[in-house]
């Protein structure tokens, strides 16, 4: 951030734009290196605990929290260490508006926004776009999110925007935006060690074992680097209706030139492993009557790397970003039909921002991204290749390794109207490979109408181009049973169908608003935000045909849906060294409006409390309490729909500082073992666990 310029108490931002992942990748290693100015604020609020504060995902350019043009949480050092994670999505989990890291598998795992599927969410890390794993399985819901491929010894914080950030961040970020933020490179030699030990109970479900490591320091006075890596183990429920387990291992580096006061260079890389254990007895659970399935790949690969600068001419600041995400599915050909299924993105960002005077004063954003993918995945797609579509009289020419393209330009512009009122407008247009140009605009305002509040809002443009499968019509998915449903009005009785894509299909757009308030003086905080978006041209599976005895379903833009909802978030001083925050989210509807079923299993009421007692310099204690309400997870056209029954789950714990160089941990998730029970898809929630740790500092 250019140090001449220092937003005024309400700097929020404007947007006039198009492309913007190097956004947040300018400040990720730029701010500054004093560990106290870093963000301290509870997974369970959204109100900033210090009014320096700032972040990097909302706008543009880095701006104070109570300014952020958006509805944004922090997830900080403190809330990862608090206790075990086997995914990062369980305290995510926690946010308001979020749904989703309540279970170890399963659609559950997954995180959404606002009532939205977790195919609008966008994941980040540094601002740069971490890929997709979710084409290379025979379904992408059994596939986990792209979460966990960074060591939780390497994150400094998560800043978690809810709501539609197409307009600078383009697609998937329809529904909101998660930006890892990894941690600087040290100007000295240090690190860290963190291992943890979870065992649940009943006995039958699975133990984890957790080790991270981060650690960084100079080589030259001007070249830094940075190493760190992790390895979880969760071993596989022996329940006959519990969860095959994980095994994940992970490594990054990044290595930091220092060329001059003026210009940065950077290197980052990065590899993983993610495999989904196998129940021990098949044969037994099957016996049994399960129909559990392997969610996840028997091994997925993943690999990273990029190259950047950061540069400052005179007043102008400029990012630029050049790197590359692969996927593999390593399955075993004889299990999987997915065996060899590959990915890649390559991207470049680049960006400037510069101060001016135009009458007030104000920050513009401007720059643009490329961006080039390919797919290949022999089980779903170019596997239609004898399929003749009614109409036609020639069978289909199989598209094996589908590509594609996409650019965008995206400006955005600060205007501070006032020292208490900001402006933020941003416009971004994007254009993919077989659809003409789409543009995403953005107002926000931002006022403190006196030192202790804050009213914003906004409007916005939300969109999804359909991914590399979804547009392509010899790519099929069979299915045996819930995805042939829509069929059976038309005489469907049972046997295999296949959902094949479409080439004439549209993004999806959604119009989203949002209006909050907020208050925070001498430790006490609330926060409230009401939000709705109107989706149309959803894509949606509808009937194709009936070919040689094969019933097909076809991708088409047929559907329309709407969300709407309430955010709360407080937080405050229960005593000297004892603090009470949290947050509750309403849902009003959820709702395909087309077919009038709910668009995600979302519950009405959810609501997040934590309590915690700094004891002394050494010890400090935490209650955290989560409801979910009932959940509705498989409708039926009879209306015996089947519903998640609510749910209530308490953690209790403590970490011990024995010096500084050593941090003990111990405690119970889920005291009253209260765990979410809903089916296969969507994975139960885990039970009571004992979990011990430490955390060792160098």
């Amino acid at each position: 951030m250019n140090p001449k310029y220092k937003p005024s108490l309400l700097a929020t931002a404007i947007m006039l734009a198009f492309s913007a992942p190097a956004t947040y990748a300018q400040t990720a290693d730029n701010e500054p290196a004093d560990e106290a100015s870093a963000l301290h604020l509870d997974a369970s609020q959204s109100l900033p605990m210090e009014l320096s504060s700032t972040v990097v995902t909302a706008a543009g350019t880095e701006v104070d929290l109570r300014d952020a043009p958006a509805s944004i949480s922090v997830v900080t050092r403190e809330d990862i260490e608090r206790k075990p994670m086997a995914s990062i999505a369980e305290v995510l989990g926690t946010l308001p508006g979020v749904t989703g890291g309540y279970s170890a598998t399963g659609a559950g795992s997954k995180i959404s926004f606002r009532g939205m599927p977790d195919r609008y969410t966008l994941i980040l890390v540094d601002g740069k776009r971490v890929g997709s794993s979710q084409l290379l399985g025979h379904r992408p819901d059994t596939i986990p999110q792209d979460l966990d491929w960074l060591s939780p010894e390497s994150i400094e914080r998560i800043e978690v925007v809810r709501g539609a950030m197409s307009s600078l961040y383009g697609s998937e970020a329809m529904g909101g935006v998660i930006n890892i933020i990894t941690r600087k490179v040290s100007p000295e030699w240090g690190g860290s060690i963190t291992s943890n030990y979870s065992r649940p109970q009943p006995s039958d479900s699975g133990d984890t074992s957790q080790i991270g490591v981060n650690v960084s320091g100079p080589l030259t006075e001007s070249l830094g680097l940075r190493l760190g890596g992790s390895f979880t183990d969760r071993e596989s429920d022996s329940g006959a209706t519990g969860s095959t387990g994980a095994l994940s291992k992970n490594v990054n580096a990044k290595l930091n030139w220092q060329a001059s006061q003026d210009h940065s260079f950077s290197i980052d890389a990065s590899a993983g492993e993610e495999r989904a254990r196998s129940f021990d007895d098949v044969e037994a659970r099957e016996a049994a009557g399960d129909t559990n399935e392997t969610f996840g790949s028997s091994k997925m690969v993943s690999r990273g790397f990029g190259i950047g600068h950061e540069g400052r001419f005179g007043e102008v600041g400029t990012k630029l970003d050049l790197y590359v995400n692969t996927f593999e599915n390593k399955a075993d050909p004889a299990q999987s039909d997915n065996a060899g299924a590959k990915s890649k993105e390559a991207v470049a960002d680049f960006k400037f921002d510069v101060p001016f005077e135009l009458g007030v004063s104000q920050w513009l954003t401007a720059g643009l991204q490329y961006k080039e993918e390919e797919v290949e995945n022999p089980g779903n797609i170019g596997n239609i290749a004898a399929f003749i579509p009614p109409g036609q009289t020639e069978a289909l020419t199989a598209e094996k390794n589908p590509e594609g393209w996409a650019w965008a330009l995206f400006a955005e512009n600060q205007v501070f109207l006032r020292d208490n009122l900001t402006l933020t407008l941003g416009l971004r247009t994007d254009r993919t490979d077989g659809f003409s140009a789409h543009t995403s605009p953005r107002a926000y305002l931002v006022y403190h109408p006196a030192d202790a509040w804050t009213i914003k809002g906004g409007v916005s443009k939300g969109f999804r181009a359909p991914n590399l499968k979804e547009r392509s019509l010899s790519s099929g998915t069979s299915s045996m049973g819930m995805g042939c449903t829509s069929l059976a009005p038309l005489g469907y009785m049972g046997g295999q169908c296949f959902m094949v894509g479409n080439p004439d299909l549209e993004p999806e757009i959604s119009t989203n608003y949002e209006l909050g308030v907020a208050f925070d003086e001498n430790d006490y905080r609330f926060e409230a935000t009401y939000f709705t978006s109107k989706i149309k041209d959803m894509m949606q599976n509808g009937f194709l045909g009936e070919v040689n005895g094969i019933w097909y379903t076809q991708q088409y833009n047929i559907e329309e849906a709407k969300t709407s909802g309430v955010e709360l978030s407080f937080g405050m001083p229960v005593a000297t060294a004892v603090s009470f925050s949290g947050n509750a989210t309403y849902m009003i509807e959820s709702e395909n409006t087309t077919t009038g079923e709910a668009l995600l299993m979302t519950p009405k009421w959810t609501a997040n409390a934590l309590l915690e007692w700094q004891v002394d310099n050494q010890l400090s204690t935490y209650l955290s309490a989560q409801y979910l309400g009932k959940q509705l997870y498989r409708p039926s056209a009879s209306g015996a729909d089947s519903f998640a029954e609510a749910n209530t789950t308490v953690d209790l714990g403590g970490n011990y500082a024995v010096n500084k160089s050593l941090t003990l941990r111990a405690g119970i998730k889920n005291v009253f073992n209260d765990a979410v029970k809903t089916d296969d898809d969507y994975g139960d929630g885990d039970p009571r666990t004992f979990y011990v740790g430490f955390t060792s500092r160098f």
